[in-house]
């Protein structure tokens, strides 16, 4: 297991052997961010806020490769933020909004990608390595073909930054997104011809934003800026997906979706698998929408109120639809310590006044590693 921290280490870890020590492998200028790897066991891949990218050995050997991500138009903007590593590229993403794939052997880049017009927040890298995905605060996901040099799709169901991204199939047909306001997102794009055919369902939503989403099995695991740990309950998006009859419908007059068409409701009410509508996601601005669901309970709500819509974009002239996650509660939580909010050095340059996540100031002592005085914030 390999870990990276402000602490500026990227470090290593072998439970299994018994060794619960951490041994340092390597260290950058400035806090890392992120870490990759692809099939090779042999080495990591960290990128940092000091614009560099490093490759490790994890043999002993240390640095094995350094490329510099310093950004070509604003050199201050190639911090690392979002890293992925395939076959035989490297992607990198961050403040710059540029997606760079680099050569993990020779550190030579490869080619940019240019469409985000905010922070590269997460990225993932296909099996075969031909394909890219990149999350962005400009609330978008894009899919970019690695031969054709540009985006294939762009997925615009989070109406928030989105911070994470995660999948385990080989094609990322089939992925997990979370967002800032917390969100948990399932997309389905298995036996489309066309992406805008697929499933985009609401999960599940955290009370604050998605740092880390990741799925094993039925299980969703979500790690929030609350410090936590939360397991929550997948859904079936596959053929055997029970969808209302509105978007039954609308997809059995498409042909390149018949594969994916669940098996008819029982007689005498709904599958119990069935998803609910306001549960579905519109994928993109051109995916297809049931007309009778898209905006009617919205409007009915909102008659008077405009609602803006993502950056740049103006004023949208319908509201955007109301949303109801599948999933209110999380299955399990593995509680996390009290994340710090503030922190204030005092003059002596000793002593740390710190405000955690649950309201309490302490008073640190620096050389003695303690804290010596404590007091919770009234509310």
């Amino acid at each position: 297991m390999v870990s990276a921290s402000s602490d500026l280490t990227v470090k290593l870890w072998r439970p299994s052997t018994g060794d619960s020590e951490a041994h340092t492998i390597g260290q950058h200028a400035d806090y890392v961010k992120c870490l990759a790897t692809s099939g090779a066991k042999d080495w990591v891949a960290s990128g940092g806020l000091d614009r560099k990218i490093y490759l490790w050995d994890l043999n002993g050997k240390g640095k094995s490769l350094e490329i510099d991500t310093r950004g070509e138009e604003i050199p201050e903007k190639g911090s690392v933020y979002a890293l992925a590593a395939g076959r035989s590229i490297l992607a990198n993403g961050g403040p710059e909004s540029i997606v760079r794939l680099w050569d993990p052997k020779t550190g030579k880049r490869i080619t940019k990608f240019v469409g985000h017009t905010d922070l590269i927040r997460s990225i993932l890298v296909n099996e075969a390595g031909d394909t890219v995905m990149t999350a962005s605060s400009d609330q978008t996901i894009k899919v970019w073909s690695v031969t054709a040099g540009r985006c294939m799709y762009t997925f615009t169901m989070h109406n928030d930054s989105v911070w994470s991204l995660y999948s385990d199939h080989p094609d990322l047909a089939v992925f997990y997104s979370g967002d800032r306001s917390g969100l948990i997102v399932k997309t389905d794009t298995r036996g489309t011809v066309e992406m805008d055919e697929g499933l985009s369902v609401a999960v599940a939503h955290e009370h604050t934003g998605i740092i880390k989403v990741a799925a094993c099995d039925d299980c969703i695991w979500a790690a929030t800026t609350s410090s936590s740990i939360n397991r929550w309950t997948s859904i079936e998006t596959g053929p055997d997906a029970q969808l209302p009859e509105p978007f039954r419908r609308m997809r059995s007059s498409s042909t390149t979706s018949k594969s994916r068409q669940a098996t008819e409701t029982p007689a005498g009410g709904r599958a119990k698998s069935e998803i609910p509508a306001k549960s579905i996601l519109k994928m993109s601005n051109s995916a297809s929408f049931p007309h009778e669901l898209s905006f009617r309970d919205a409007f009915e709500q909102n008659q008077a109120t405009p609602v803006i819509s993502r950056k740049g974009s103006g004023i949208l002239s319908d509201p955007v639809p109301v949303i109801e996650p599948i999933h209110h509660l999380p299955e399990e939580t593995i509680e996390g310590q009290n994340g710090l909010v503030k922190h204030k050095l005092l003059n002596d340059r000793r002593r740390v006044l710190t405000l955690d996540t649950a309201g309490d100031v302490l008073l640190w002592d620096l050389i003695r590693v303690s804290y010596f005085l404590g007091f919770i914030l009234a509310s």
